[in-house]
């Protein structure tokens, strides 16, 4: 699997977060996985308990990956063993993602977020298409 050797004269990265990997060096697998919550209220107020993961469906259905059905066919030609960068500027990786320097066999990412907006009484009064008047 490692045919070639990576250098680079610096990396710098600002921000990793949320299941991402800065992977510097060879490796065989990297597997990361980020479930998350994104609720948007105006409120200031943070409940202990707002949700769980388990109040959504989307958590505990099982990952469907496409099936790849043409055959795929690759041939390389090294001519020289080196793959060379001079500085790298990351700003951010987020939300189980990957930046890598080197080779990695075998990736997989996964990713679910469930979105939620929490409207106050007079927000749903005033939303268009609302029956619902403000008093």
């Amino acid at each position: 699997m490692f045919q070639r050797i990576s250098k680079s004269r610096s990396l710098e990265a600002t921000s990793i977060i949320l299941g991402s990997t800065l992977q510097i060096g060879d490796c065989s697998y990297i597997d990361g996985t980020v479930h998350a919550l994104a609720v948007q209220r105006r409120s200031e107020i943070l409940y202990e308990r707002d949700d769980d993961f388990s109040d959504y469906k989307i958590f505990s259905r099982p990952l469907t990956l496409p099936i790849i059905t043409e055959p795929i066919q690759m041939r390389f030609n090294h001519l020289c063993p080196f793959i060379e960068t001079g500085n790298i500027y990351i700003n951010a990786i987020s939300t189980s993602s990957v930046a890598g320097l080197g080779n990695v066999g075998h990736i997989r990412m996964k990713s679910k977020i469930h979105h939620t907006r929490q409207l106050s009484d007079t927000e749903m009064k005033n939303k268009p298409g609302s029956t619902k008047k403000a008093e």
